[in-house]
């Protein structure tokens, strides 16, 4: 199963949110980001169930008078073996939450819904369908991590070795037998975009025809943008061989194979997400290292290579080693002469 979409708003949140609250971004630049279309994004206390702001520009704003200096993104698995301190609101099993950080508190911020008293059934409710709100309602519900928990959030922001991650998930995913016949998407070079783009008549403003990227371009972002594009394309890739299951010439998949592709689409979904959360606390250096090679033809034929001798030259020494060495040869002749009775 693929990663709710729902990662893209909150990438956003926190790439753009830091730079409104670390270099006074302003809002009129991105609050029309077309990723949040379609969107209604509130944000509530989970213990009194308060509104607490009914927009993100409210949300950040607050959060910045109360001193957060800073916003990261981390995996829900940190919070597994938390409780939830309120029944009537339900977290959702999503694969991030947001965290606020001020001087000495650190603020969770997990996707929920809030739970109808008179509504018992196991499903949700469907209202018939001209009724039904075509706005996806998604609710942040705060709630403040403990000393342990902070911790743990400290160890998951240490920077990352880009050169390290590239190396793995090219050896892990992309050179994967199971990842055969992935062609790489053609737009990868492009910054992440995350939306299909608005035609000319569809878009009511000039903020959608701008392009704005999940991440903000004034960084040198480049293996993170790419990446983004590559995993998506994987996944895609794998979820329509999922759905039919066939080999090149028609023939079906066996159940082995099948089963080895699920599992391949689970450690894709699980690296995808792990990645997701490296780009967004560490976005401004998702960089490679640029490794230069000399060229060794250049300015070849300017270059002079000398041999030097190992031995330094005594032209006087060689020449009285050479004399010793006649007389003691004919003083050998001599004595050979003398035996033998020549």
């Amino acid at each position: 199963m693929a990663l709710d979409q729902i990662w893209k708003q909150q990438l956003t949140l926190v790439t753009y949110g830091n730079e409104f609250l670390n270099k006074e971004l302003s809002f009129n630049r991105w609050k029309q980001h077309p990723i949040f279309d379609q969107h209604l994004l509130a944000f509530r206390d989970l213990i009194s169930q308060h509104l607490l702001a009914q927009h993100f520009q409210i949300w950040l704003e607050g959060l910045k008078k109360q001193g957060t200096k800073h916003l990261s993104l981390h995996s829900s698995s940190l919070l597994n073996d938390e409780q939830n301190p309120n029944a009537n609101v339900e977290l959702l099993p999503f694969a991030h939450f947001i965290v606020s950080h001020e001087a000495n508190k650190k603020t969770a911020w997990i996707l929920g819904k809030e739970l109808a008293e008179w509504y018992n059934a196991d499903n949700d409710f469907e209202a018939p369908i001209p009724q039904q709100n075509p706005l996806r309602q998604e609710t942040f519900w705060r709630f403040e991590l403990n000393s342990k928990l902070a911790k743990r959030i400290d160890a998951d922001l240490q920077r990352p070795n880009w050169d390290d991650i590239q190396s793995y998930t090219q050896t892990e995913l992309f050179n994967s037998p199971l990842a055969q016949g992935f062609v790489e998407p053609t737009q990868s070079n492009l910054p992440y975009y995350g939306y299909v783009r608005k035609t000319n008549t569809e878009a009511e403003s000039g903020f959608d025809l701008q392009k704005l990227a999940l991440i903000p371009t004034d960084y040198p972002a480049d293996f993170a943008h790419k990446s983004l594009y590559r995993l998506e394309a994987l996944n895609h890739y794998i979820q329509n061989k999922l759905q039919h299951p066939q080999h090149e010439d028609g023939s079906l998949l066996s159940a082995d194979e099948q089963l080895n592709l699920r599992h391949f689409s689970q450690k894709l979904e699980d690296l995808q997400a792990k990645f997701i959360v490296k780009v967004a606390n560490h976005y401004q250096t998702a960089q490679l290292t640029s490794i230069v090679i000399n060229n060794p033809l250049e300015g070849a034929s300017a270059t002079t290579t000398t041999s030097t001798s190992s031995t330094p030259h005594h032209p006087h020494k060689i020449g009285s080693s050479a004399v010793f060495k006649l007389i003691l040869i004919t003083v050998i002749i001599c004595i050979a002469a003398y035996y033998f009775g020549l």
